[in-house]
């Protein structure tokens, strides 16, 4: 029965929720917004994107007029889940028939993904492959020039359910069987479906770029690639741990693009990766960008929160002396007896 109207729940929705009429009645009254499209515009953030790369990449991804972005559809994508969160799954039969009928498969559209960080230590050690990658920073405004129309570019939102206001769009559009109510459902399926992910997936800080026109794509090797002119090209950022000749051909690259090359370090005071300018400076992101800190250690670089040094450049010979002067285990050692004394310690309690 509906709590609100003790009316039979024909539509057999969940115990203790209005009947179809009861909340068609609340939601039939708001005006759908005209300005809906299939996708939305996408959040607007003028600032930089990122993407992290292997780097084994550096020659494909990168070329000496600009760069090479790889785009896949959303079944290739390393979410199982992806497109998932766009229905309750424990709806009734009834329900998911409708939605079957008026949505049906979702399309698959070339999409590719970026960050909206490059500091995020994961992406480093899953995509960047432990910090010996690199990020290319592409410019959005000048990425949205170059595609115009053909594109929509949006953050991600993280959730472990689908949307409410989705659950009452298909409520509507069952219950009215209106076009214009299916045209709205469908707008807010494709919005759910290409930019909305499981919160395990979060720390990805993700922001996507899905193509509704796919004809300028080149189709190597079975990939599908979009070259991207170099004005879009900020930046290349060397991982941490990139060897020599990824750094080489990367700078190499950088030069003839005409962008600025950094490389992120890995401090010894903050869980958050900074970087190095190619003069030595540093740098970290805040509000969107890459900036000069207001603190930064004078001998390794690492930015502060105030001072110009850190607390590990601080040390001095005298304090390295006063240190050794109070370790009893070198006194154990000029002895002869440390290797006795671990031993010991390790046997306690296995008797």
């Amino acid at each position: 029965m509906c709590p609100w109207t003790s009316s039979v729940v024909h539509w057999a929705f969940r115990p203790g929720r209005r009947c179809i009429v009861c909340l068609t009645a609340r939601l039939g009254r708001a005006k759908p917004d005209p300005s809906r499209t299939l996708f939305p515009e996408g959040t607007p953030l003028a600032g930089r994107l990122y993407k992290y790369l292997a780097p084994d990449l550096a020659d494909k991804a990168l070329t000496p007029s600009g760069a090479t972005l790889k785009f896949s559809m959303p079944t290739e994508f390393n979410d199982p889940f992806e497109l998932f969160l766009t229905v309750d799954h424990d709806s009734p039969p009834a329900t998911l028939a409708f939605y079957e009928e008026v949505i049906g498969d979702i399309e698959l559209l070339p999409t590719t993904c970026f960050s909206r960080r490059p500091d995020v230590v994961p992406m480093w050690a899953h995509y960047g492959q432990n910090g010996r990658g690199f990020v290319i920073e592409l410019d959005e405004d000048g990425l949205r020039a170059v595609l115009g129309d053909s594109c929509v570019i949006g953050d991600v939102t993280y959730r472990d359910s689908r949307d409410e206001d989705l659950a009452q769009s298909l409520a509507r559009a069952q219950f009215r069987q209106k076009p214009r109510d299916i045209y709205f459902l469908r707008s807010s399926v494709y919005r759910a479906a290409y930019f909305t992910k499981a919160s395990c997936w979060s720390y990805e800080k993700e922001r996507r770029l899905v193509l509704n026109d796919a004809t300028d794509l080149v189709h190597v090797d079975g990939a599908s690639l979009l070259s991207i002119p170099d004005h879009c090209v900020t930046a290349v950022i060397l991982g941490s741990s990139a060897d020599a000749d990824t750094e080489s051909k990367l700078r190499s690259y950088a030069e003839k693009i005409g962008c600025d090359v950094y490389q992120c370090k890995i401090g010894r005071t903050n869980m958050t990766p900074y970087f190095l300018a190619a003069d030595g400076s540093s740098r970290v992101f805040a509000e969107g960008a890459l900036s000069t800190p207001e603190y930064a250690c004078e001998a390794c670089g690492e930015p502060l929160i105030e001072g110009n040094r850190c607390s590990w450049c601080r040390i001095e010979d005298s304090d390295r002396d006063l240190a050794a002067a109070s370790n009893p285990w070198r006194m154990l050692a000029a002895h002869g007896l440390l290797k006795e004394y671990i031993d010991s310690m390790n046997s306690v309690g296995k008797s």
